[in-house]
């Protein structure tokens, strides 16, 4: 009797789970789409804000085999810790090459972080833009914040730094220095797709 009501109980539970299992795996089919459409009309919003005359984001093989490659060309830039995880050429109206923008992903000091970066052929930063974050509110969180942001918009240098022509949010050294690596991670990358190499 005692092993009949065991039996029973399990196959319930079993059941139970199967069909919980089921369910949650529809639900994430039904949300996969609209939530992968958000995350690319947020990108690309983000891309237009870092290269905003931009009219044509354009992905190339070149490109993508120096994406595939990125950890080795930012480690010989001597840049660690930022992966790009995307490259695109900007394009004005005619298809002439106006620059690059970018998708790198890294480190804050609460966990992972992703900004779009801008580089112009001249060799200006055009700006970047804080995709997703995990950083505290009111300390790393204020790197998305315009204040921060400013400070790399529109800058001809070849390397940011704290406090040289970075200023460093009160609270957040680590978050700072995060993004400030991955803007220069977005130079160096920048720089070598340009070249063609």
């Amino acid at each position: 009797m005692e092993i009949r009501r065991i039996i029973k109980e399990a196959i319930v539970l079993f059941v139970i789970t199967l069909v919980s299992g089921l369910l949650l795996g529809i639900a994430y089919q039904i949300t996969k789409g609209p939530i992968e459409e958000r995350e690319n009309e947020q990108k690309k919003a983000a891309y237009q804000s870092v290269f905003p005359e931009a009219e044509k984001f354009v992905s190339s093989e070149k490109l993508e085999a120096n994406v595939a490659d990125s950890e080795a060309i930012l480690k010989a830039a001597g840049i660690t810790g930022v992966t790009v995880t995307e490259c695109l050429e900007v394009q004005d109206a005619s298809g002439a090459a106006l620059g690059y923008v970018m998708n790198l992903s890294f480190a804050g000091s609460q966990g992972p972080m992703t900004m779009a970066y801008g580089w112009s052929v001249n060799g200006m930063t055009k700006g970047i833009d804080i995709l997703t974050s995990t950083e505290t509110a009111k300390m790393g969180a204020l790197a998305d914040e315009p204040e921060f942001k400013s400070q790399f918009e529109l800058k001809q240098t070849d390397k940011f730094s704290l406090d040289d022509n970075v200023d460093v949010i009160s609270g957040a050294t680590i978050t700072s220095e995060a993004v400030v690596n991955a803007a220069n991670a977005g130079i160096a990358f920048a720089k070598y797709c340009a070249k063609g190499e």
